[in-house]
């Protein structure tokens, strides 16, 4: 008997499977404290805890549990910044050696960099690539006892490809939706893998009933992958039969918690961050950026840029401060140990050239900031310079729209983020043309009020309709319907190249 079309079965719980757990553990002297992970995905999830209604529920929390890489579960009390964990946690062992190759190794020096454009960095190696499927199959044994009817199981990103398709071998009937958090590439890049691995992950990945992507462009290329590594039936455009089921895709771009964010501008210890950096900048123009210490960032091409800037508009000197800020991440690799130094240099020479006794163009930080901080910096920068070579969204340019209440800036935005699908009011640049991006600060530092505040006006009401709720929302219904698809697939009007 088929269901209607819309009518949506409910689900009793949320199952998370990412790659780490949300928290870290610190043990004080009579409980354990909670501290959250950075990363967009744990933000997410976090305000998705506190804020969603989820299907099915009349009454009290949705049981969310998450599976992840971590330490072993202090028995006792834990307690955070928000109080109690609001997840029940599922730690999953992974012995160093194995995460080594599996994480250090084919997660982040094969699938990071092929997938964001840099097969020159690309590491192909056998015994990275079954440590890789090893560690799925953990996972997947976690999985195996936590599992009950009516689960909605929810896999994120480029370490777990394999482990919808496990999953679904294992649970037939399973609610599995995989969202993929970082660009995929085009066919032409993609096909650079050997075969066999590239075969295991589109079959791994279609192991899901549905599978998230930040754009279209991204599940575009995915389906053309699809069809020229396994040609598999499908049709339209976002849709592929499996095994005798439907298998939908399609572009999900996450949101933030605009009201968070928003909202926290006005607050207390935002107001207090906000006075130290306007007795620090005094009345000259703020430029920031804040990434992760990663080549796919473009940092050196950014500080090229401003240089060119300075270069080209001696009048905007000692008028204008650049802030950069610079996350810990994978310094103990050289490579990344020997981009930092580099990055470094540069900030050296660019300020030994430009700098005066009263004025040092460039400010240079590197390290972690506190939330209070982070909104008060958005807020009160006049620029915010977000150049990526390549990124899958980019949540830092939503935030900085989100923070625009007492400052009114202008968004200078990577063509290459997936960010600049939606927050087309920005100035977009090609990164990797330093005179384009320097004429785009230019531009954005002599964009007229009455400019500036229609695009922020347009950008917001963007990010304040499309936020974190509605990004999960949007992926659990598509989900829901597809698990219900019980129409006859051999009557369909089907393609297969």
């Amino acid at each position: 008997m088929l269901m209607k079309k819309d009518t949506l079965p409910t689900f009793k719980r949320l199952i998370i499977v990412s790659y780490r757990l949300p928290f870290r553990f610190v043990k004080t002297h009579d409980h354990t404290v909670i501290i959250p992970n950075s990363g967009g995905l744990v933000s997410a999830i976090l305000s998705l805890s506190e804020r969603l209604q989820l299907p099915g529920l009349s009454e009290g929390k949705m049981p969310i549990h998450w599976i992840g890489r971590g330490e072993e579960i202090p028995p006792g009390k834990m307690t955070g910044p928000e109080g109690e964990s609001p997840f029940t946690l599922h730690p999953v062992s992974i012995p160093a050696n194995l995460n080594e190759k599996y994480y250090s190794g084919f997660c982040n020096n094969t699938l990071w960099p092929l997938f964001h454009y840099f097969p020159w960095l690309t590491n192909f190696r056998e015994d990275q690539w079954e440590a890789y499927v090893q560690a799925n199959k953990r996972f997947a044994d976690i999985l195996d006892h936590i599992i009950q009817p009516g689960d909605f199981i929810w896999i994120h990103d480029y370490q777990l490809f394999l482990l919808p398709g496990m999953v679904r071998k294992r649970f037939p009937k399973a609610i599995i939706s995989f969202f993929l958090h970082i660009p995929f590439p085009s066919f032409e890049i993609f096909r650079l893998m050997p075969r066999k691995w590239r075969e295991s992950i589109i079959n791994g990945v279609l192991g899901a009933d549905t599978i998230g992507f930040h754009t279209h462009a991204y599940a575009r290329y995915f389906l053309l992958s699809v069809r020229n590594t396994l040609k598999l039936p499908y049709k339209g455009k976002s849709d592929i039969i499996v095994d005798g089921r439907w298998v939908s895709f399609n572009s999900f771009p996450i949101g933030i918690d605009y009201e968070k964010f928003h909202g926290d501008c006005t607050s207390s210890h935002v107001l207090k961050e906000k006075q130290k950096i306007q007795k620090s900048i005094g009345n000259k123009k703020l430029i920031f950026s804040i990434d992760r210490l990663d080549y796919t960032k473009g940092l050196l091409h950014r500080l090229h840029a401003y240089e060119t800037f300075l270069e080209n508009n001696r009048d905007w000197h000692e008028k204008v401060v650049f802030n950069m800020i610079l996350i810990p991440s994978r310094d103990s690799i050289a490579q990344y140990q020997s981009m930092k130094k580099e990055i470094e240099a540069t900030v050296g020479r660019i300020n030994g050239k430009f700098s005066n006794l009263g004025w040092r163009p460039l400010i240079y930080q590197y390290r972690s900031l506190h939330h209070a901080e982070l909104v008060a910096l958005y807020d009160m920068s006049d620029v915010g310079l977000i150049t990526p070579l390549r990124d899958g969204m980019n949540l830092v340019a939503k935030e900085y729209i989100a923070c625009q209440v007492q400052n009114q800036g202008v968004l200078i935005l990577s063509e290459m983020a997936g960010a600049a699908d939606e927050l087309s009011e920005a100035i977009i640049i090609n990164p990797y043309d330093q005179h384009e991006t320097a004429q785009a600060i230019q531009d954005a530092l002599e964009m007229p009020d009455g400019i500036k505040q229609e695009r922020i006006r347009m950008m917001q009401k963007k990010v304040r309709k499309n936020d974190v709720i509605q990004w999960a929302k949007a992926i659990f219904n598509y989900t829901l319907k597809t698990s219900l698809n019980y129409e006859n697939i051999g009557s369909e009007n089907l393609s297969k190249d």
